[in-house]
């Protein structure tokens, strides 16, 4: 794959940050709480890209990323950010996903799966070479991941971890052309699954198989999170911002220009909705009138994922994808997170 067409898969749209201070909130918590507005978690501008952020609680938190060439992970420990020493050797890595401290999986480029237990990451054999964008599971035992090119026919890649083996799953002909890449799955449960991907391609899995739901959406849907089975949220687009929601009932699709478009979404609470995307976007959609709340200034970084642990702050990570690369630039940011967010 091409740095171009890589660029093209994960960018999307923006709005920057200020810088503050970090104030502490007392001495004897190893994890001072951020101030309101968005500042530098850590110097992202040597690590290479960053994509995506996860963690188990507010001391135990993941960044990934690296190069076309050489995948890189960052560990926050409640007092800092390091680079960690994985021991195996990676393409760039695009997503991560865990259920605690000592049990985390990692995907990227190359069909590439990494896993964290004991203390020791390994490389999972996998039955593709196509790039791996998302990973989600309901278990340790049920895990999902998606990917593909982009470009080429039957490169839309669904794979199944049972906890032994990654199998490649058989999916339902499209209704929708053009989807030749899958980017991110989430779900609530093992029978409550949803996939989103290129030309605003949706399926769901009902915990028997996958079906295609047409949301209304055209653009490339990039992210996915939700609160529970009746507020799931899905955004993307380009040239402009794009969301789709699932009540529970039914799919609504919302244009969000002038918004650019998005790269990530999370949320904790039904209603209030966290987007990252070109250019440095963030900011917060509301979604009883899809008004935005922007928190951001523009820049000529691209913000990808964005996560809060339990009590943690909200992290928000990306780089130059758009850019001229090599240098690959990365940047981290993190801003607390209000009770009503």
């Amino acid at each position: 794959m091409t740095t171009r067409t890589l660029a093209r898969e994960i960018s999307s749209l923006g709005v920057l940050v200020c810088a503050l201070a970090c104030a502490a909130c007392g001495s004897d918590d190893p994890s001072p709480t951020p101030e309101r507005g968005w500042h530098e978690a850590f110097d992202a501008s040597e690590t290479g890209w960053l994509l995506s952020t996860w963690g188990p609680s507010r001391n135990d938190q993941y960044a990934v990323g690296g190069t076309e060439a050489e995948g890189r992970v960052e560990h926050y420990d409640g007092k800092s950010w390091s680079r960690l020493e994985l021991g195996v050797s990676t393409p760039l890595l695009n997503w991560v996903h865990g259920f605690g401290s000592d049990d985390v999986t990692i995907v990227g480029n190359a069909g590439t799966v990494l896993h964290l237990s004991n203390g020791v990451w390994t490389k999972q054999t996998t039955p593709t070479d196509q790039n791996l964008w998302g990973v989600w599971g309901a278990t340790p035992n049920d895990l999902w991941s998606v990917g593909g090119s982009g470009k080429n026919e039957g490169d839309a890649t669904v794979l199944h971890f049972d906890g032994t083996t990654w199998t490649q799953v058989t999916l339902p002909k499209l209704a929708k052309a053009g989807v030749m890449a899958f980017f991110k799955v989430w779900g609530t449960s093992a029978d409550n699954v949803y996939v989103v991907g290129q030309a605003g391609a949706v399926l769901h899995y009902d915990g028997t198989s996958w079906k295609e739901e047409l949301v209304g959406a055209s653009s490339d849907l990039i992210a996915v999170w939700g609160t529970g089975p009746s507020d799931v949220v899905a955004v993307g687009g380009r040239a402009i911002g794009s969301v789709s929601r699932w009540d529970g009932s039914s799919w609504h699709t919302e244009s969000l220009g002038p918004l650019p478009g998005l790269n990530g979404v999370w949320t904790r609470k039904p209603g209030t909705v966290h987007v990252v995307g070109v250019a440095g976007t963030l900011g917060v959609l509301h979604t009883a009138d899809w008004s935005f709340v922007d928190h951001s200034r523009p820049i000529d970084l691209d913000v990808h994922g964005v996560f809060a642990s339990d009590g943690g702050p909200l992290v928000a990570v990306g780089g130059n994808f758009a850019g001229a690369v090599p240098p690959y630039r990365g940047i981290a940011l993190e801003r607390r997170l209000e009770s009503d967010e």
